[in-house]
């Protein structure tokens, strides 16, 4: 089954920020890239507390938001009841949009596909609910694959699968896997960069993140398997790094995958 994130609704935010100028960047190519303007009719998939959303809606008068979480929808609600910015809410699957064929100029995804099981089906849905000559997008968020987060996730997914613990997600895995489903509809995909940087990754942030369980990607993990395996991560991060303290510079890419429906 896909994954809720009502147990994340009190830190998402705070753990899933971009800096204003990333965040702004990403907006401002949705826009030019999807042709956004006032007068467009909008839909997010995974709208969650409105972290992309709300931004969205500075250039829409139609903005619909769709999500399996009626706790990270009542943030976005409260967010909401500060402005004079308008988001059309309601709980529904990604898989079974509640829409009529082609009723959508632009329908986005932000990081959503690979918490939903039948990924393929729901992104299927998405193109029906989009109107000849829209447009879907989905947004990617890339690491280098050595970097000490990929390194260190990897290396608890591997002792918790050592344990019996299946840590696989229900979605897909890649931006290829998605950039190959969309080439079976005929339509034609194109990948737009939307900034790339460096950052510093502290192992030892990473260790006390994956400890608390604030990823996804560990909530399938019994805390008492992570009890066992974290002292072992942690020990394994050391002799690969040395000071856990030390900042590594990484690299980073935000891109869109965008798809006009033909």
């Amino acid at each position: 089954m896909s994954i809720v994130f009502d147990r994340a609704v009190e830190y998402y935010d705070q753990t899933r920020a971009m800096p204003p100028e990333r965040h702004r960047a990403l907006i401002d190519a949705l826009v030019r890239e999807a042709g956004i303007n006032e007068n467009s009719r909008v839909l997010e998939i995974g709208v969650g507390t409105g972290r992309i959303g709300m931004a969205v809606a500075e250039h829409v008068r139609r903005l619909f938001g769709i999500d399996l979480s009626l706790e990270m929808m009542g943030v976005l609600r409260r967010k909401l009841a500060d402005t004079n910015l308008s988001i059309h809410i309601a709980q529904a699957d990604a898989g079974k949009l509640p829409f009529a064929d082609e009723s959508f100029d632009v329908a986005y995804a932000v990081h959503v596909y690979h918490l939903v099981a039948g990924w393929q089906n729901a992104m299927r849905d998405a193109r029906r609910i989009v109107k000849r000559g829209g447009y879907f997008v989905v947004s990617f968020h890339k690491r280098e694959d050595d970097s000490p987060t990929a390194r260190i996730r990897k290396q608890l997914r591997a002792l918790a699968n050592a344990r019996g613990v299946d840590t696989k997600r229900p979605g897909t895995h890649s931006e290829e896997e998605i950039l190959g489903e969309i080439q079976t509809w005929g339509d034609e995909p194109r990948i737009v960069v939307c900034g790339t940087w460096t950052e510093p990754e502290v192992p030892e942030k990473i260790l006390e993140e994956l400890d608390r369980q604030i990823f996804s990607e560990t909530w399938v993990i019994p805390r008492a398997v992570m009890d066992e395996a974290m002292p072992q991560v942690r020990e394994w991060a050391r002799e690969m790094y040395g000071d856990l303290s030390k900042p590594i510079e990484c690299v980073y890419e935000t891109r869109w995958l965008v798809t006009k429906k033909m």
